[in-house]
């Protein structure tokens, strides 16, 4: 049975070098058919052979230029006088050409040497070309040819893209100079107010609702609690009738309503262990540094539990404001108890260099002995047993703890920036899937500029309240806010 003839690419590229190279053409058109063809086919049988290309005779070259040659012409019929068949280059540069007049005589075969390889000779163009690589070379050089315009072009909508950034940005920075120089003008004028000797007031209240709920939101600043209620006078005194006519005439309405007796005894429970608590705070601290002088642990190692425990339970603050059990303004509430809790886990807990700070001592001392008047305060309210003294140390103590809880806490926040600095802790920086930058480092900067304008303000407040509370005469206990 006949083999199967079958040519893989670079069989076909020989036999189209050999082709050319020698001018069989030549030969073909000067032979004639019969014994005389079938010779030129041998030959080229035999060229194929010294090139290490064995595996084809005659026959099967003759058949394969038979069909090479139908395959263009029928290609260059159907494409309009081009064709595009596989090594349809090749194939026009043989049929196409004229023949030269005398066939190339071939070269004298290379004798080989004893125990070296028969020579094998090599084409420069090895490389098959099909119609995958001739699409392939063309899309090539079609994008080299564009890539220049390509070029401009990209070049042409970066540099549009960082105009557009520019602009934005000149955009955003006239806004933040305007934000930044209606802040200046704000704190110059409150800083001249506060030279001039001008009482700032917060707030001017108009009825004793509003007093009472200015009150508890106020009592829970970091170092001092700012009052705003009228003082209803125990019975017997001769400040009574007229505190009451006063009040009356102010308000025009009665006091808020007794809360139910489970949610008292609640909150007379939860005010009495926040004073248990704080009492004992107070005394880990004295211990520190009389007692336990000697010991190796820090000052946070020694009572931190404890400042955790109770500051943090501070947060029911907020669910009590929230659920109505008291008459607080829960969005301030909410405010003034993250602030101390912010101390105490973004500042103290969270970095090193915060547990360390000296001002942690100052900012203990002082809400130890706040804590401790005022929840002994909401606590005794509760039951109607307010002693004088009490009211005075709430009304007098703020004038020492307040500096001094503001100096701890500002140096709580001054030692932990050195760590946020150096590690960029909790910072988010960009790039990031959401394009989205925060540090850290600069929103303790924010917190403690806010100390500027807010200190001087609520400090002359306490003042005027003290003023309003302690110099009317009256020595009793009105019916407050609950806690």
């Amino acid at each position: 049975m006949a083999r199967r003839n079958v040519w893989s690419g670079e069989e076909t590229m020989e036999l189209l070098e050999i082709i050319k190279e020698h001018n069989f053409m030549y030969l073909f058109a000067t032979a004639s058919r019969g014994q005389k063809e079938y010779d030129v086919y041998r030959m080229i049988e035999e060229e194929m052979q010294k090139n290490g290309f064995n595996g084809k005779d005659a026959g099967q070259i003759y058949h394969k230029w038979k069909n090479l040659k139908r395959a263009f012409y029928q290609s260059k019929k159907q494409n309009k006088g081009r064709a595009i068949c596989e090594f349809a280059e090749e194939l026009a540069d043989i049929l196409e050409r004229p023949c030269a007049l005398k066939r190339r005589e071939p070269d004298p075969p290379v004798e080989p040497v004893e125990g070296e390889p028969a020579p094998v000779k090599k084409r420069n163009n090895a490389q098959i070309k099909t119609i995958r690589s001739q699409i392939v070379t063309k899309l090539a050089k079609a994008q080299s040819d564009n890539s220049e315009e390509f070029a401009k072009k990209w070049n042409d909508l970066n540099d549009y893209e960082f105009k557009l950034y520019k602009r934005k940005e000149k955009e955003q920075t006239v806004i933040v100079n305007r934000l930044l120089e209606d802040s200046k003008t704000s704190l110059m004028t409150r800083c001249r107010d506060i030279l001039a000797g001008r009482a700032m007031l917060i707030k001017e209240i108009e009825d004793g609702d509003d007093e009472d709920d200015e009150e508890d939101d106020e009592d829970h600043l970091n170092v001092i609690e700012i009052v705003t209620t009228d003082v209803e006078i125990a019975p017997g005194e001769e400040a009574t009738h007229f505190g009451t006519r006063s009040l009356r005439k102010r308000t025009g309405t009665m006091a808020a309503k007794e809360p139910s007796p489970i949610v008292k005894s609640y909150l007379i429970l939860y005010n009495a262990a926040q004073v248990l608590g704080w009492c004992y705070m107070l005394y880990q601290l004295i211990a520190y540094y009389t007692i336990d002088k000697g010991t190796q642990q820090t000052l946070w190692e020694y009572l931190g539990f404890t400042v955790i425990l109770f500051q943090n339970a501070a947060l029911l603050e907020i669910v009590h404001a929230f659920t109505r059990i008291v008459p607080s303004n829960p969005v301030i509430t909410t405010f003034q108890v993250l602030s101390r809790v912010m101390v105490v886990c973004g500042v103290v807990m969270a970095t090193p260099t915060g547990k360390v700070s000296p001002g942690l001592p100052l900012a203990i001392l002082a809400w130890s002995v706040t804590e401790i008047i005022r929840y002994a305060y909401y606590a005794l309210n509760l039951i109607d047993a307010v002693p004088g003294l009490l009211i005075f140390l709430r009304y007098t103590t703020f004038i020492v703890l307040y500096p001094t809880g503001v100096t701890g806490e500002l140096l709580c926040f001054f030692w932990a920036q050195s760590h946020v600095a150096k590690t960029k802790q909790w910072s988010i920086e960009m790039p990031n899937t959401y394009n989205f930058t925060f540090s850290y480092l600069y929103f303790l900067w924010a917190v403690m500029l806010l100390y500027i304008p807010l200190f001087p303000q609520l400090y002359m407040h306490m003042f005027a309240q003290r003023k309003k509370i302690l110099g009317s005469g009256s020595s009793g206990a009105g019916k407050q806010k609950k806690n």
